[in-house]
């Protein structure tokens, strides 16, 4: 894109410089319009240029989208199937946590139980 950029400038500072010595540059009006009828056609073949390096630069933004498009699917894709597999591997300590959790729990009731036994007594 760098190479890209630098002769688009090349060119657009081309035309510029030309428009602008043919525009200082002191001469008659049948001279100036001489030059002008002369260089036309020079500036017609860079407008020509800029139209296929535009083409150009329109098909690289649209297979670089499609590119950028196919690596976000593929990326998203990867990021689903790690997170199923930290799932999977993570399912026995989910399993073995819930069993504690619930064991846990039994013991408070049964401690609760105890203690309105012995306030009861």
């Amino acid at each position: 894109m760098k190479v890209k950029s630098l002769t688009y400038g090349l060119i657009i500072g081309g035309v510029v410089g030309s428009v602008a010595s043919l525009l200082s540059t002191p001469s008659s009006g049948r001279e100036l319009r001489s030059q002008i009828k002369s260089k036309k056609e020079d500036w017609s073949e860079v407008f020509e240029e800029m139209k296929v390096h535009l083409g150009d630069l329109k098909d690289s933004i649209s297979s670089l989208s499609q590119e950028g498009k196919e690596t976000v699917q593929q990326i998203s894709k990867d990021l689903q199937a790690s997170v199923k597999q930290w799932q999977a591997s993570t399912e026995p300590n989910n399993q073995k946590l819930q069993q504690e959790i619930q064991l846990i729990q039994t013991k408070i009731e049964e401690l609760e139980n105890s203690l309105n036994n012995t306030n009861k007594n």
